[in-house]
């Protein structure tokens, strides 16, 4: 009977480790991406602030 339970509360575990697992990717990917598209927005800002800079020196 004990082997029974042993096994029971090994795969909730598995189970619950797999769960954070995913979760802790998906947060990971999450801010990267996050992060990204600031630098981008940002670099996007300034190529346009250029562009707007260089139209008025002509």
């Amino acid at each position: 009977m004990m082997k029974v339970y042993d096994k029971e509360i090994y795969e909730k575990q598995e189970s619950i480790k797999f769960t954070l697992l995913i979760v802790i990717v998906f947060l990971v990917g999450f801010f990267a991406g996050y992060i990204a598209s600031s630098f981008t927005s940002n670099s996007k800002e300034i190529n346009t602030q250029n562009n707007i800079q260089q139209i008025e020196n002509i």
